[in-house]
């Protein structure tokens, strides 16, 4: 198996643009990248995902650790001897030739000859949906379509490892969309191994098989879609992906208490004591009515409705209890009898009352 292993790598930044800029560096690391996978990097501005693309790509140098594919250990390879293609947020497309002989650049260098390479570029523009296209210029084309000539010549090569850098953050929403689409049914179709690098929390659960958060050069952790969303290991994972009701306080004696006393509730015998986040996901929120019938590992608690607003077909309601204001989606059958200041309760099963810590 051809997996990409990041082991211990590790890259200090001393230069600083001024005195009160601290010294930026990405702490030591280590990830699998399973053979085929689509794997996103997710992670503010600035908190070292594209550093961590570049020295895959051997762009720059590691100070310590070590890049395998497989059995070979790449780190001092050259990039042009790597097998690797990267696509960037720019096209980078080459404006003098046309989109068949950009597409077919790599092979070239590889010494493919003439008829072969040709070949195999046509194909690969059919499969971006380009058919046709191959005698334009660049110029001629729109910034999507620039994109899907930059995927094709890196697909075209066979490479081992596709590097994508926020490829998508250039265009438009539905252009973006549109986007993803291809990537995903391509990547699925030629198996290629994908290292995408996003902020955008949307375009990685869509895409990726894994994700792994990033902040300020540490890896917080790695895991499907539904497991970051559902277990995020800190508040400070849950906070990036968006996720609502991060409630502060602490467990003790077999208890969590909230910090300001509005929730309190028994926790599993294993808990830690000591400080740590509650977690309510809007979508387990349950609205107590009459006909409901409470679970023996459930919680109940009452709260006034802040807020209503219609959207998609559910109400995104906020709910004040305590010093905190809940969100939480109702339907709107549910809706139908609910009131900005009316108090309601609502109930959570305990398997879903997440905590994390800070």
């Amino acid at each position: 198996m051809n997996d990409l292993r990041i082991i211990n790598i590790e890259k200090q930044y001393q230069q600083r643009q001024q005195k009160s800029d601290p010294a930026f560096s990405l702490q030591p690391l280590r990830l699998t990248i399973n053979e085929g996978e689509f794997f996103s990097l997710l992670g503010p501005s600035g908190c070292g995902k594209t550093t961590l693309l570049k020295l895959v790509a051997g762009l720059m140098p590691a100070d310590n650790g070590e890049i395998w594919v497989g059995d070979a250990n790449v780190t001092t390879v050259p990039p042009e001897a790597r097998r690797f293609a990267m696509v960037f947020q720019q096209s980078l497309l080459f404006p003098h030739m046309s989109v068949e002989d950009n597409v077919a650049f790599g092979l070239k260098m590889q010494k493919v000859s003439k008829k072969q390479r040709l070949v195999k570029a046509q194909d690969m523009l059919e499969h971006v949906g380009l058919k046709g296209y191959g005698q334009r210029f660049p110029d001629e084309l729109s910034g999507g379509q620039q994109q899907r000539v930059a995927l094709a010549r890196a697909l075209v090569a066979n490479p081992q490892v596709l590097l994508m850098d926020e490829p998508f953050s250039a265009l438009d929403p539905s252009l973006r969309e549109e986007m993803r689409e291809l990537l995903s049914r391509i990547q699925k179709e030629f198996r290629v191994t994908v290292l995408f690098v996003t902020h955008d929390r949307e375009e990685a659960f869509y895409l990726s098989d894994r994700i792994g958060v990033m902040s300020e050069g540490a890896l917080l952790q790695v895991g499907k879609a539904r497991e970051l969303h559902e277990r995020p290991t800190s508040s400070k994972v849950a906070s990036f992906l968006g996720l609502k009701n991060i409630i502060k306080g602490s467990v003790t004696g077999g208890y969590f208490t909230s910090k300001d006393n509005a929730f309190s509730f028994p926790v599993a015998k294993n808990t830690k004591a000591g400080h740590c986040f509650l977690i309510l996901r809007p979508e387990v929120l349950q609205l107590v009515t009459v006909n409901t019938i409470p679970h023996s590992d459930s919680i109940q608690f009452s709260g006034v409705i802040q807020q209503m607003k219609f959207n998609h077909g559910f109400y995104s309601v906020k709910i004040k209890m305590g010093n905190y204001s809940l969100a939480c989606s109702f339907t709107s059958q549910q809706a139908e009898g609910a009131a900005v200041g009316q108090e309601i309760d609502l109930m959570v099963s305990l398997n879903n009352a997440w905590l994390t810590e800070e």
